[in-house]
């Protein structure tokens, strides 16, 4: 399969990750969204933002994995929801992007799902029309299309998430820093797969203060 720049942009991010949480990566979707956001923003040189709220799985043979506790956001012990990434430049449809997308099959079977699909593809990234399931919680499908996902931002998700950014900055800019890092070693010197910055932009750097990494709370 050709390597394109989504595909590496989720490798990055994946691998960075899992280096610093190696037993519990599966369950941070909300630091997948952060740094996949910011690295994404950066890399394409458009606005791309985390997104919290609440999501729904098929896991196949009729079952729907659920992350739709709304009152997660306000509990300390955290809860089943999730968070994602969107465009959010106003061009056009909002592209929706979702890095954890591998993990879905290791995600449900930690939590008593019996996982009876495909292993799933290594992200979800597209038109939001294409891969969102259009349907209200309380009336979705038993099954969804290969490749599409049930997701709705809340307000509380949005709040909870505004905190993330805020509490942990310097953390979430080390690990896009080190998945920037990542990136750039993985492209030969002569390679066109990232785009060029327009004329007069000043250059990435990729240092940072010293951080704690966030602590898991999805």
């Amino acid at each position: 399969m050709p390597v394109t720049i989504q595909s590496l942009i989720a490798h990055c991010v994946n691998q960075t990750i899992r280096s610093y949480y190696p037993h519990n990566y599966c369950s941070l979707c909300h630091v997948y969204a952060v740094v996949g956001s910011n690295l994404i923003s950066i890399v394409l040189d458009r606005m791309y933002r985390p997104v919290a709220g609440l999501a729904a799985v098929d896991c196949g043979g009729g079952q729907l994995m659920r992350m739709a506790d709304n009152d997660a956001f306000a509990n300390p012990a955290g809860g089943a929801y999730h968070c994602w990434i969107e465009s959010a430049d106003g061009l056009g449809e909002p592209d929706v992007v979702d890095l954890t997308f591998r993990h879905n099959h290791t995600y449900a079977e930690k939590n008593g799902f019996v996982w009876r699909k495909e292993t799933p593809p290594d992200y979800l990234w597209g038109p939001r029309g294409k891969l969102v399931v259009p349907a209200a919680l309380d009336a979705l499908p038993s099954a969804f299309p290969d490749g599409m996902v049930w997701l709705h931002e809340t307000e509380q998700g949005w709040q909870w998430m505004t905190r993330q950014l805020a509490e942990h900055q310097n953390a979430f800019v080390a690990l896009t820093a080190e998945a920037l890092k990542l990136l750039q070693a993985s492209l030969p010197p002569d390679s066109r797969l990232l785009p060029q910055p327009p004329a007069g932009r000043p250059e990435i750097t990729t240092g940072s203060a010293p951080a704690s990494v966030p602590d898991p709370v999805c």
